[in-house]
């Protein structure tokens, strides 16, 4: 891997050399000005810098794209985004999976602090960041474990919204919103209003859903009883926001306050074992504030601190019985200073801190109760070099994992086991001509497992599984397991991930390719080891080294100005080293759209295929392709002051039934059928 990142960067800088006196003429900043690259600003990266300006692979879904994308969940919103999957259990609980990664590898965070949900402890818990009231949403492929730790080593989603304001609005903004969908007869409202006065700026946002078992295409189970809805696939859910800050000319310091309310089912399969089936009740509270300083100095331009609280718990309920709660407590603090030097030498210094109390209570608890605290320091640099700019960055972080009262086959007993985690990457942006670039990262990067995939012994409702942590000697003689805790088995993950990406743009064609290469030791899974234990399939985490690698491109056609062709294609093959294939990896995927602009109104119609998976993992199943074709349709006007905005669009325009491999319970989960989404936007 070092030898493959050597011989690319030689040849960046042997090309920038040959451009030398393209980058010193004086026409080179008028062209990049001019330049048809998108230039949308990444929150996430730190340096706040534009989509153009990063060496990694950034996807950033906003304005009329995010509004047609946005669904009930994350998953759901970003799961035909360019290398982006999705893991299913239910429209409601559905987490993102990048390039093949997901659960504790990819985080969400919510303007750049984590979202301090459980949605990384099971495929069945959702994740609390809402994309209906969000300004834009941030998809970083591959690590970013620099800024946001160990547990973004597959990737980062960054939900940015206005709930703490930073700028003082020039007049009252109000977005009114409601969409219905005839699927699950799912309705919603959600509002958003941001004023100010003087030093004053204030922020206010809700929504409220509500929805019934969906409707899928007639499928069968293996037992022959078969279905129309997804039984159980229900949901109701409520959120309230509020924020305000004060600015002033240096800097501003802001407030926040939030409350999520959360019902919704597990989906179950034709034939459901309980008559009301198992759903899930959740409450979340939290309180962050935010500020930034920026001193009237020429070394440093911003000096911030981040600090958010929340309180979360959920219910899991069996027959209107609780069976697990899960409580979480969760302080993150994160500052930063950001400098620049006279010789264009750019860069950012911080200090990342999380403290999180987990406990897990009731009968059926799979994982002891966990104290997991993180210190971390971290620096990013970069420097531009005439058409070549190259930055570097490296983060060192402890964290620790307390486990109380861990029991196995001996008994019980606390455990505290330590990880000293480092990370550093390194890439380069060549400007190979205006509207043309080359880009190249690598990256070293560290992860400790988490408390569930450390220390899981017990029955996991949500994967319908008796779950063990990759830290115990399983045995399993004459149909008895013996399950023995040993800390030794436990070791950090290292991901060496290198990406090569070109952007461009040729007249009316725009074109974004990325190859990635992720050589990661010790990778921590969930196998299946093919007996039972207390009648339920005994899965447990195992640590081998894997292999990852893949392509995504997309390519746009701008026929005229009216008319646009869009093409996707992503795929990734997760292999172990010793053999055989990773579980639960998406297969390829193409897509192709087709978009028509008007002064007033638009269109598109869209046709995306998923392969068939037959790269398969032991005891795991082969899942059949499928095709969707989605239509979409929105209408602009004015009426007095206000601005409108309908929109319609069909899902599953052919009702074709699809799995999802990722999904634990694919076999009993399709997709939505057929739907109908309607909406309308209200602006004033």
């Amino acid at each position: 891997m070092f030898r493959l990142a050597k011989i690319s960067l030689a040849v960046v800088t042997v090309l920038a050399q040959s451009q030398l006196a393209y980058a010193e003429s004086a026409e080179t900043a008028e062209l990049a000005a001019d330049s048809k690259l998108e230039r949308i600003e990444v929150r996430a990266s730190g340096l706040k810098r534009e989509v153009v300006e990063m060496a990694g692979p950034v996807t950033v879904l906003s304005g009329e794209e995010l509004l047609r994308r946005t669904d009930i969940s994350i998953g759901e919103t970003l799961k035909y985004e360019v290398g982006v999957h999705a893991n299913y259990y239910g429209p409601v609980a559905s987490r993102p999976v990048i390039r093949g990664l997901d659960g504790a590898r990819v985080q969400v965070v919510h303007n750049g602090m984590s979202t301090g949900d459980v949605s990384r402890e099971g495929p069945d818990h959702t994740i609390t960041a809402d994309a209906v009231t969000a300004q834009q949403i941030e998809v970083l492929r591959g690590p970013a474990t620099l800024l946001y730790g160990s547990g973004a080593i597959g990737g980062v989603i960054n939900v940015v919204d206005n709930r703490i304001p930073q700028q003082i609005p020039q007049q009252s903004d109000t977005i009114l919103q409601t969409r219905f969908g005839t699927a699950a007869s799912d309705r919603s409202l959600s509002f958003a209003h941001d004023n100010g006065a003087e030093q004053f700026a204030w922020h206010i946002d809700g929504n409220v859903r509500k929805g019934n078992d969906y409707k899928v295409p007639l499928y069968q189970n293996d037992e022959g009883d078969s279905s129309k809805r997804l039984q159980n696939s229900w949901s109701e859910h409520q959120v309230l926001n509020i924020g305000s800050s004060y600015i002033a000319e240096q800097g501003f310091i802001g407030l926040s306050y939030g409350v999520i309310k959360t019902e919704y089912g597990l989906p179950e399969g034709p034939a459901a074992e309980y008559e009301e089936g198992e759903y899930i009740k959740l409450n979340q509270r939290r309180v962050a504030l935010a500020s930034e300083y920026r001193p009237a100095d020429s070394l440093w331009q911003s000096i911030t601190a981040d600090i958010a609280f929340t309180d979360y718990d959920h219910a899991e309920f069996e027959d209107s019985e609780p069976g697990t709660e899960f409580l979480s407590e969760a302080l993150e603090l994160r500052t930063t200073a950001t400098y620049e030097l006279a010789d264009s030498w750019r860069g950012i210094v911080g200090y990342h801190g999380n403290l999180r109390d987990y406990q897990a209570l009731g009968d059926e608890t799979f994982t002891p109760n966990t104290d997991t605290d993180s210190h971390a320091l971290f620096m990013l640099h970069e420097k531009r070099f005439g058409v070549v700019k190259l930055e570097f960055g490296s983060r060192y972080e402890q964290l620790t994992h307390q486990a109380y009262a861990l029991e196995d086959s001996l008994g019980s007993r606390d455990l505290e086991q330590k990880f000293n985690l480092f990370s550093w990457s390194f890439g380069a942006v060549y400007d190979v001509q205006p509207n043309q670039q080359l880009t190249l990262s690598y990256s070293q990067a560290q992860r400790a497992p988490a408390a569930n995939e450390l220390y899981a012994n017990g029955i996991h409702i949500g994967t319908r599984s008796y779950e063990i942590g990759v830290g115990y000697d399983v045995s399993n003689t004459n149909g008895v397991a013996q399950i023995i805790h040993n800390p030794n088995l436990a070791k950090a993950e290292q991901a060496n991930n290198i990406d090569l990406g070109w952007r461009g743009q040729f007249a009316d064609v725009s074109t974004n390719i990325n190859l990635f290469y992720n050589q990661i030791d010790n990778y921590a899974f969930l196998a299946n080891l093919g007996f039972e234990i207390t009648d339920f399939a005994a899965y447990q985490y195992q640590q081998q080294n894997a292999r990852l690698h893949g392509m995504e491109a997309s390519i746009s056609w701008q026929i005229t100005p009216e008319h646009q062709v869009t093409l996707i294609g992503d795929t990734v093959v997760a292999r172990l080293r010793d053999g055989g294939y990773l579980p639960r990896v998406p297969s390829y995927r193409l897509g192709a759209e087709y978009a028509y602009r008007a002064d007033s109104w638009g269109g598109q119609l869209g046709l995306t295929h998923y392969g068939k998976q037959d790269r398969l993992a032991e005891n795991e199943t082969a899942t059949a392709g499928y095709t969707v074709v989605e239509a979409g349709v929105n209408y602009y006007f004015d009426w007095q002051q206000y601005e409108l905005m309908a929109f319609a669009k069909l899902q599953n325009l052919t009702n074709r039934l699809g799995f999802v491999h990722s999904s634990f319970i694919k076999e009993d989960a399709p997709l939505p059928g057929r739907q109908l989404v309607l909406g309308f936007r209200l602006n004033f």
